[in-house]
């Protein structure tokens, strides 16, 4: 079975157990095969992205995610960007959907748009012909992708008197309004058409990769910049409830055989610190733990003002 087909064949199957309760769907592995993909970040990735001079840096390793890191990356200049996740559904969110979105549409349709697709209200026909029209601006192979979504959608909903909305299914955000100042390329007009500009130029691939392998998988590789979002959270999966700093520092000391010299890895977004103590889910670890060898810099919670997030740093020397 191909790579496409597989897809497809998971994704129908995501549909049937958000509309039927399906029972042969496997939801067991939570972080793996095809999962819901966040539609937006959750992350002040500008404020991060600005607290390093960027401009030197072409190459950059970055976690699919939401795809906001990537398309901020972009947006800040980097135009050879090798994306990575284990949830296999967030290329074709990202490199099919999302990316297909910021082509078609300037700077205000985009938020009207978006907010349209994430809106629980947004009738069935709604999506399928917003999501329709937006299958010229996709690679063949998205294209393929959500043509065959789409129509088992369309067909799906026909004969059901609830309303569901597919993107909602797929997705795992319940804000039916996108933040622009989380993410770079939606900062302003120009950002966001620097960005669209770039998109037909810049080279993104995708990897499915888990991200405590990135040393065997990328061997070959170089990277100015490493992208890991929040991904310490989900270690205490693989290393235990009660990891220790010499786990961290060892996974860390792998990366540098993937970095070039001067290079940035931005390991980890710590969310409020100050009021969830526990810098890491299931863990005892706390900033307070890390050693100087981390830079640990504080940036603005947009959600919530009189709150600050945490962004984990290691450079290269």
């Amino acid at each position: 079975m191909s790579e496409l087909t597989t897809a497809i064949k998971e994704v129908k199957k995501m549909i049937d157990i958000n509309m039927f309760g399906a029972k042969n769907y496997d939801s067991t592995n939570l972080f793996a095969g095809f999962q819901r993909v966040y539609f937006q970040t959750n992350e002040n990735i500008d404020g991060y992205l600005n607290l390093c001079d960027l401009s030197q840096k072409e190459n950059a390793l970055c976690v699919a995610g939401s795809g906001d890191q990537v398309f901020s990356l972009i947006s800040k200049g980097i135009n050879n960007i090798q994306l990575f996740d284990i949830n296999k559904l967030t290329e074709y969110m990202i490199l099919g959907l999302k990316k297909a979105i910021i082509l078609k549409y300037d700077y205000s349709d985009y938020f009207k748009i978006t907010s349209i697709l994430i809106n629980s209200k947004t009738n069935f026909n709604e999506i399928y012909n917003i999501l329709y029209e937006l299958i010229p601006y996709m690679e063949v192979k998205y294209q393929n992708f959500w043509l065959e979504i789409i129509n088992y959608y369309k067909m799906m909903q026909k004969n059901e008197k609830t309303n569901y909305n597919l993107i909602q299914m797929l997705s795992l955000t319940n804000i039916e309004h996108i933040v622009k100042n989380n993410s770079s390329y939606l900062n302003s007009e120009d950002d966001y058409n620097k960005l669209k500009y770039k998109l037909s130029e810049c080279v993104i691939k995708f990897k499915t990769v888990n991200a405590l392998t990135l040393k065997d998988e990328f061997k070959d590789s170089k990277f100015d910049l490493i992208l890991l979002s929040n991904i310490l959270d989900y270690f205490h999966m693989y290393w235990g409830t009660n990891w220790t700093i010499p786990y961290l520092d060892k996974y860390v000391n792998s990366l540098y055989s993937i970095m070039n010299d001067d290079s940035i890895l931005y390991l980890h977004y710590a969310f409020t610190p100050y009021i969830w103590p526990r810098i890491f889910n299931g863990s005892n670890i706390k900033l307070s733990n890390l050693s100087q060898s981390y830079e640990v810099r504080e940036i603005d919670n947009l959600n919530n003002l009189k709150q600050k997030d945490t962004i984990i740093l290691k450079r290269m020397r």
